[in-house]
């Protein structure tokens, strides 16, 4: 699948199975000693941060397989993680300028349905109008234009007891006209969303 033609990918395999688990377990501790609502309606019990420490490591260690796999030059702009419960979706939307090159990795997840072989993905809108919902395994992660592709997730049907641990990834093109957004004008990764500037 060609990100040039089709503006979005799958990058299998971009995490190892032992960093995933480790993010995922990072991330579920995190959600019950430090919970961090999301202040969306209806998803109110979702943990949701911006800029963790280790979420931010990860945008930085995953910086050359993004620009491979969109043959661009880019800078970070930052990282957002969420887990999500039954339950939760996702509006059909594009993203603000800071995720003009944007990854959806899952860490970790865990299904209770009787679903055969449920997983939880993404649906995707291609240039050409094929919507298209490309399965992604912990590890796996769907590169996309954020401010392009309009994306979305439907009702994450499951019981209660289930999750899926995502971490989004955000970069402008370092040749490109938001290339004045590199690390969504912060001094620099990991600090937090009140140390932007005003710049437009």
């Amino acid at each position: 699948m060609s990100f040039l033609e089709n503006k979005y990918c799958v990058v299998k395999e971009a995490l190892s199975e032992e960093t995933c688990t480790i993010a995922t377990k990072y991330a579920l501790l995190k959600k019950q000693v430090e919970f961090a609502p999301e202040n969306i309606e209806n998803r109110e019990k979702t943990h949701a941060v911006y800029s963790d420490s280790l979420m931010e490591s990860i945008l930085w260690a995953l910086h050359p397989k993004i620009e491979a796999a969109t043959n661009l030059t880019l800078f970070p702009t930052y990282s957002f993680y969420r887990v999500y419960n039954p339950g939760d979706s996702l509006e059909i939307h594009t993203d603000r300028q800071a995720c003009e090159i944007s990854a959806t990795l899952c860490v970790g997840a865990k299904y209770i349905t009787q679903t055969p072989d449920y997983n939880w993905s993404m649906y995707v809108k291609s240039p050409a109008g094929r919507i298209e919902r490309p399965r992604c395994e912990p590890g796996d992660m769907v590169v996309y234009r954020g401010i392009e592709i309009e994306h979305w997730r439907e009702p994450f049907d499951a019981e209660e007891g289930s999750y899926q641990v995502q971490v989004f990834l955000h970069y402008v093109d370092a040749n490109g006209g938001l290339k004045h957004l590199k690390y969504d004008r912060r001094p620099g990764l990991g600090l937090p969303i009140t140390s932007r500037t005003n710049l437009q």
